[in-house]
Formats: C-alpha cells, structure tokens, sequence
C-alpha cells in the first residue's frame, strides 16, 4: 500500500509544470522633444543673424587689386570696398557702376573671398591713336574714346578738321581704320619719310592725308588696298621723289597723282 502511494506521488510530482514568470512592466513616458529642436534651431538661426549682421566677421578687410595703373581708381577700390558686407555684396551691379565711372577700364573682375577678402582684376584701354577734334581723346582698339587729353608734342596726332564733337563713350573710328593708320605710319617710317602729322576731313574718314616732314603730304584711301597704295607711293619715292612739291594722292588704285 505504501509502495502504491509513494509511486503515486512522484507520478504527481513529474505531471507539475514549473514556469519562469516576469516581474510587471512598468508603463514607459515619452518625452515629446519636437519643442526642443525647434528651441535649437531658433537659437542657431539667431546666432547666424548676429554674426553676420552685428560682427565684423563677414565686413571686407582686404582689397587685392590687379591690373590697375591709376592711383585714383585704386583709391576708389579701396574707399568704397572695404568694410562692405561680402555677402551682400553684388558685383555685377558694382562693375558695371565702376566702368561708367571709369571708361579707361577696358575690363573687369571680382572673385570674392569668404569670409572678408575681395580681389579685384582689371585691364585697362591702351591708347592706339589720338583723335583731336573739339578736343583730343585717347582712342583704344575698338575705336572708343575713353579719356580726355590735352593734344601731346610727341605723338603723331589724327586731326578731324570736321571738328564733330565726340565724348568720352563715343565710338569714333572702326579697327580696319585704327589698322590702317598705324600701319601706314609703320610702312612711311620704313620708306624714310617721317610723319608728323594726320588729318581727315570728311565725315567717312576714308580720306587721310599723312603730312611729313619734307612739307608734302601723302593722300591715301583707309577703304582701299593699303598693299596696293604703299606699293604705288614707294615706286614714287623711288623715281619721282624730287618731283613732289605739295602732295602724292594714291586713292585711284594703280595711278599717283603728284603736285
């Protein structure tokens, strides 16, 4: 009877089940953190606003310019650069206002460089000839009259006897004909007559008598072969020197007329 019941109770003990439980969870509480990144940005945005508003940081200190022979342009570079905003700063408004203030400038460039230096790149015209009409002007390549001058001693000057008057901006002249000045100037110089003088006086400027040195004047077309006429004027020179008392006139292609 015992052995039944002891057999009895370890069949009991092996039907029990043992099951590991957990603890209860413990309710969680999110935190909402959307204010908090707002709060964030609106200090970083305010940060932003006063350092580039109310700091020196982004205030042009440096003014590197190249190019630039004239003291007064450099100056005006400088005075009306420095201490600006170069964030603000617009240089396409600001070169545009430079060259209408200066039309020696033939070019000009800004590369700005954070957080306060500006270098300032330009090319200024070169004078090809002097035009004097009303008054003298130094002329550039394309023909454009970009400074006002007093009529120099040392340069062989072209007279408009026509006397139109002309501004500083005002295109006077085509490059064909500033390349056909110069190289008539260049050719007589190598012939051995020397110049001293120009003048036009008509309203195409295709005619231009050449004065020289020996009291003649050469008479050439700028619209007509300049080969052919410096061919013509050095067989003159040539053969008939002596005979020019007051001018050679070499516009009719294959004949000079001489007085």
């Amino acid at each position: 009877m015992r052995s039944k019941n002891r057999l009895e109770g370890e069949s009991l003990r092996r039907r029990e089940v043992f099951l590991k439980t957990q603890p209860p969870e413990v309710e969680r509480r999110q935190i909402n953190l959307r204010p908090l990144k707002y709060a964030v940005y609106l200090i970083l945005l305010g940060l932003l606003f006063y350092v580039v508003f109310y700091t020196p940081t982004f205030k042009i200190k440096e003014v590197r310019i190249e190019g630039v022979k004239s003291i007064e342009i450099s100056d005006y570079l400088k005075t009306t650069l420095i201490g600006k905003n170069i964030l603000f700063l617009r240089p396409g408004t600001y070169l545009d206002d430079l060259a209408e203030k200066f039309p020696i400038l033939e070019e000009a460039r800004m590369i700005r460089g954070l957080p306060a230096t500006v270098r300032v790149i330009v090319a200024e015209r070169r004078q090809q000839l002097v035009w004097c009409s009303d008054k003298c002007f130094d002329i550039d390549s394309s023909g454009y009259a970009y400074q006002e001058i007093e009529r120099p001693n040392d340069k062989i000057v072209l007279v408009d006897s026509t006397r139109l008057p002309i501004k500083v901006g005002d295109r006077v002249t085509l490059p064909s004909f500033i390349k056909f000045f110069l190289d008539t100037i260049d050719a007589t110089d190598k012939m051995g007559l020397k110049v001293t003088e120009a003048q036009i006086d008509e309203v195409t400027a295709y005619k231009i008598t050449f004065k020289t040195s020996e009291g003649w004047n050469v008479i050439v077309d700028s619209s007509a072969s300049f080969a052919n006429q410096m061919s013509a004027l050095q067989q003159v020179l040539d053969k008939n020197r002596s005979d020019i008392k007051e001018y050679v006139d070499l516009r009719v292609e294959g004949l000079a007329f001489l007085k």
